[in-house]
């Protein structure tokens, strides 16, 4: 078998690394012997119109570095652009380094224009993404040709299996076309190095025909961790905090987790109880900062000086201990999440995630307070202040809800109410629809009676629900039945 590649201007590696990339994308490369070169005795700069023959000695499978000098790697059957063509980036410095000019491109004798921009915006790990930051030398190294009177970039590629790519660099969305041979279309976005995890939920169903390319659940994470800096510590903390990667360091960190919760849920159980309680003044003098106090305090100066509320029983200050150990641990887990999450909006919207900031707010707010120069003892001499300490400390009891991290049950059953949202609504509507009829209709049957307590229908209401959820407090019954 034997191949043909022009040479022009001297150089006929531009061919031979055009056809190897071509091989590569597939997987396969030829190593490649040159037979009959006449153009070797030729400079640089002459031009040759004559063919050499290549002869193909046999095939084999390897890297991409074998080909190239450049040290591109070889795309794995699951990867595309998890191995970047050119090292490691950080996607918050692709995009203020690229000017925002047009890149004019030619595949296959097609014409595209491309603005940098988009293209640093939506794949700049992509094979284009590199091919921007480069400069004119460069990119002539890189791209199969170069077109002096059009300034275009040649690349020896089938322009309608390219059209979907641009399409994906002005929209971030990659669309499959029915017309296309779907493997021919997987070795595309192998070559442009496009992450199959971009294709857009409408072509999905196209993954089927292919069992062996669609994008794992585990390479789309690690595809999410692409370009950030500690990409690789910060995803192996998110698969051990977020239980992604059911390892002995998940275990650990899900007892660790389950006890504190425990721990702080079960200090403010016992923290209620009259024997675990203490008055007030004793527990000042336990926790009050001793550079708050005056050198000659005693019980009598102290009570003055806190008042009579001081009288009124607390929670002994083992508790607040434990509590503040508690908090401390909540808050470092949730700052690491935070940090380790590839996505900081979507991670702060979750539910559990609000639960996990919903439980540190008091202790959030007391350091606020602090900050803004009201110490413990001005607290409660602040209404406001102190009203608002009294109702967060009801937040902790969501920390319950962190159980569900850890609970598959809990879990699935979370799941079933969301996925089951729209029955929920009309069993909501078909309920209030039932009160609102035999509320108005008792109302009106009740209403002449003497001393009737359906006083309106909103009155009703309350004897219609409690009737309907067979509560029946009887605090209010008809009379005229």
């Amino acid at each position: 078998m034997f191949l043909y590649a022009k040479v022009n201007n001297g150089e006929p590696m531009a061919t031979t690394r055009a056809f190897c990339r071509q091989m590569a994308s597939g997987g396969t490369i030829l190593a490649l012997q040159q037979a009959d070169l006449r153009s070797r005795s030729e400079s640089p700069g002459q031009q040759s119109g004559d063919s050499m023959a290549v002869n193909v000695l046999r095939t084999s499978r390897c890297s991409t570095a074998d080909c190239f000098a450049d040290g591109r790697r070889r795309y794995a059957d699951d990867d595309v652009e998890a191995r970047a063509p050119l090292g490691r980036s950080h996607n918050s410095s692709l995009k203020n380094d690229v000017p925002d000019t047009i890149l004019r491109l030619n595949i296959g004798g097609a014409s595209y224009r491309i603005r940098t921009r988009s293209i640093a915006k939506f794949g700049p790990m992509t094979l284009l993404g590199r091919f921007v930051r480069m400069n004119h030398e460069h990119r002539r190294q890189w791209a199969d040709w170069y077109f002096e009177e059009t300034e275009e970039y040649f690349f020896e590629r089938v322009p309608r299996y390219f059209d979907p790519i641009y399409d994906f660099y002005a929209t971030g969305k990659v669309h499959v076309p029915k017309d296309l041979c779907f493997d021919k279309f997987m070795a595309e976005l192998r070559y442009w190095a496009v992450s199959k995890s971009k294709m857009d939920d409408c072509c999905s169903p196209f993954a089927q025909f292919n069992t062996s390319q669609r994008t794992t659940p585990e390479q789309a994470e690690k595809d999410q961790f692409i370009g950030l800096r500690c990409a690789h510590l910060r995803r192996r903390l998110w698969l051990v905090l977020e239980g992604h990667s059911k390892s002995m360091w998940w275990k650990a960190f899900e007892i660790t987790s389950t006890s504190f919760v425990f721990l702080s849920i079960l200090a403010l159980i016992l923290g209620s109880i009259p024997e675990f309680q203490v008055p007030e003044r004793e527990n000042a003098r336990y926790s009050a900062p001793l550079a708050t106090l005056p050198p000659n305090l005693t019980d009598s100066s102290l009570s003055s000086a806190v008042g009579e509320e001081t009288e009124d029983m607390v929670e002994h200050p083992v508790f607040n201990y434990i509590e503040n150990v508690c908090v401390i641990y909540f808050t470092i887990e949730y700052v690491v999440r935070l940090w380790v999450a590839p996505k900081k909006i979507p991670f702060i919207k979750d539910f559990l995630n609000v639960v996990d900031l919903l439980a540190i707010m008091p202790f959030i707010f007391e350091i606020l307070l602090l900050v803004g120069g009201i110490s413990g003892d001005k607290v409660r001499k602040v209404r406001w202040a102190f009203l608002t300490m009294r109702l967060l400390r009801v937040l902790r009891v969501v920390r319950i809800a962190k159980l569900g991290r850890f609970s598959p049950g809990l879990a699935n059953f979370a799941l079933t109410l969301r996925r089951s949202k729209k029955q929920m609504q009309m069993v909501g509507i078909v309920m209030i629809t039932v009160v609102i009829f035999f509320s108005t209709l008792v109302y009106f049957l009740e209403k002449d009676a003497p001393d009737s307590r359906f006083t309106s229908i909103p009155a009703a209401s309350w004897w219609c629900i409690v009737t309907m959820t067979t509560v029946g407090y009887g605090d209010v019954v008809p009379v005229t039945v």
